[in-house]
């Protein structure tokens, strides 16, 4: 049986300006992941989910995606604003990751889907990962103009839109619309464990 590890970093933690401070995510950020989908406006909780769900489901999604995804957080302060994750396993082919983003109501709309996008790319291409998925509510037009400004393609499917993102393709983009930005490089990384896809996975912004 072989095995695909999905690589986190050893010293995760890193600051882009003065503001806005972006760290991996682990199991003991539960409480702040919890509280952060939680003060979502209700159209924003929706959007991504693409439709509402009980706090059991939120729960067990939260601890999969914890143990199971790279997932990143962006903190003003010690407040969580912003996640973005990638998934891998299950359903989803090798070589791909299956995206999704969530960011605080009032933090919308000042670049932190972008700033995300970024690091989600550089930990794709550093796992190998050629391919990120975008999945979201047909509904959620900040999704997928994000996705579209990487190089993603969005097809409306029943009432949902996917879109694919070439991780290369994504970061020659990336470097051209965010080359006057400070952006370090993601940390050195290690080992994490196999990550398997969440029952439902639904990309938002």
């Amino acid at each position: 049986m072989v095995l695909k590890f999905l690589f986190k970093p050893r010293e995760p933690q890193f600051t882009l300006g003065d503001d806005v401070r972006l760290r991996y995510l682990g199991p003991a950020d539960a409480a702040a992941f919890r509280d952060h989908l939680h003060e979502l406006h209700f159209e924003d909780f929706r959007d991504r989910f693409n439709g509402l769900v009980s706090d059991t489901w939120l729960e067990k999604y939260i601890a999969r995606s914890l143990n199971e995804a790279i997932v990143i957080g962006a903190f003003a302060g010690d407040h969580l604003v912003a996640v973005a994750e990638l998934h891998t396993g299950g359903r989803i082919e090798p070589g791909q990751g299956e995206s999704a983003f969530s960011v605080a109501s009032d933090w919308r709309h000042k670049g932190l889907g972008t700033i995300l996008l970024k690091a989600l790319l550089r930990a794709a291409s550093e796992n190998d990962i050629s391919t990120i998925i975008v999945e979201t509510g047909a509904q959620n037009h900040a999704m997928k103009a994000l996705a579209r400004r990487f190089g993603a393609r969005m097809q409306f499917a029943v009432d949902q839109s996917i879109g694919r993102i070439n991780v290369a393709d994504g970061l020659r983009l990336a470097g051209r619309r965010l080359k006057d930005r400070n952006f370090p490089a993601l940390p050195i990384p290690v080992a994490g464990p196999v990550p398997r896809r969440p029952a439902a996975m639904v990309a938002a912004s």
